[in-house]
């Protein structure tokens, strides 16, 4: 049980006066119960005092039981026949937790505008103002606040157990890593990269050291049409053949129990032209100088500039037209703090940052490098160190 978590929470709502959360993300009641729901109808109330209380689909009660940590279940029935409206099973499960606490204010996600996927990622139930519509019913007398700003605010500074669930995300993403250098050549194609990626992360990544449940989330552009407008929030792998010179560029998401890790790598097939090494070379300067920047009370401004003004003295500032990281963890990407110009985030020991400087042209191509850093007391911590190579 991660007890740091809990008490820093419970703090945080008692600065805020918030008696209970009621949280249906996957991200959150992981965050706070230790179980990554699978689908999204699992239900936590964290109180600040008491026991929490978790109602889960009772046909997942074995994988629940394993991996909560205080969270009183209760369960219900779910998606077969004789199953009722759901959000009746809601409703009697917060009436009957609330019943006698005399809370008065209950704090609930509101507003959170990107939200991870539960393990089933193909179909996700998302809080509704339906769902609100329940909170209010089954909690009279209680004023609802929006505790999204809190939630993600407590979020962005990672304990140590956390950190160590990200390392093994963060390792795990290395063998997706290894499986694209190993097949990069002229004549792959795009999907194929792919396909050898995410096979490698779900078969070698399962049972690695007890990750349980592991998936990767892997996109490849290539040559340079693909790859120069690879700065785009996503890449669409396609079945072009890489020529000879052409670059790959490897865009990874990997979760495993809910921890998330996100990198990057480019390669080229075959030998890189004299251009396509000197962009590198600048990359890979620029991305190791933010890197190192990372530490205690630096502004994420400070980060970006530092392996910004490498690329803008190589001639490449209009070719790098993104933010040099943001965070991550609990999900692919996390509203703060970010590593971009202009940021007054101040970094602190236990922020989780990508690192990820970019370059981008025809008809040399598109090059990135990301890596998943840890600040720590003293600096930075790169989790799932990995080569690079082009």
């Amino acid at each position: 049980m991660d007890s740091l978590r809990l008490d820093r929470m419970r703090h945080a709502m008692e600065a805020a006066r918030l008696d209970a959360l009621v949280l249906r993300l996957p991200e959150n009641v992981l965050l706070l119960s230790g179980y990554w729901p699978m689908l999204g109808a699992t239900t936590l109330v964290f109180p600040r005092e008491g026991r929490p209380q978790v109602c889960v689909p009772a046909y997942y009660a074995t994988e629940a039981s394993a991996a909560l940590w205080e969270a009183e279940a209760r369960w219900f029935t779910f998606g077969v026949l004789g199953a009722r409206d759901p959000m009746l099973e809601l409703g009697e499960f917060l009436s009957d937790v609330s019943r006698g606490k005399g809370w008065k204010r209950v704090g609930y996600e509101a507003n959170f505008n990107l939200m991870a996927p539960a393990w089933q990622s193909s179909e996700i139930l998302i809080p509704s103002e339906n769902t609100r519509t329940v909170y209010a019913a089954s909690l009279p007398g209680c004023e609802l606040v929006d505790a999204s700003a809190l939630i993600q605010h407590e979020r962005r500074r990672k304990t140590p157990c956390e950190a160590e669930k990200l390392r093994i995300a963060s390792e795990i993403s290395c063998l997706g890593m290894e499986a694209f250098q190993k097949m990069v050549d002229v004549g792959v194609t795009g999907i194929e990269l792919v396909a050898a990626v995410e096979a490698e992360i779900m078969t070698r990544g399962i049972g690695y050291k007890g990750a349980q449940r592991v998936r990767g989330y892997a996109q490849v552009a290539t040559g340079p049409e693909e790859s120069s407008i690879a700065f785009r929030m996503n890449e669409i792998s396609t079945t072009r053949r890489l020529q000879r010179s052409d670059v790959a560029l490897l865009e990874l998401g990997v979760v495993a129990d809910g921890y998330w890790a996100d990198r990057t790598r480019v390669r080229v097939a075959g030998q890189p032209t004299d251009e396509q090494a000197r962009v590198f070379e600048v990359l890979v300067a620029a991305q190791e100088a933010s890197c190192a920047a990372l530490k205690p009370g630096v502004t994420g401004a400070y980060v970006d500039e530092v392996g910004r003004a490498i690329i803008r003295e190589a001639g490449f500032e209009a070719q790098f037209p993104h933010i040099t990281g943001h965070g991550l963890g609990f999900g692919y990407h996390e509203a703060s703090p970010k590593l971009a110009p202009g940021s007054a985030d101040v970094m602190e020991e236990g922020f989780f940052v990508s690192v990820e400087p970019g370059i981008y042209y025809k008809p040399v191509g598109g090059f990135r490098i990301e890596d998943d850093v840890l600040v720590t007391a003293t600096g930075a911590e790169i989790l799932g160190p990995f080569t690079k190579e082009l």
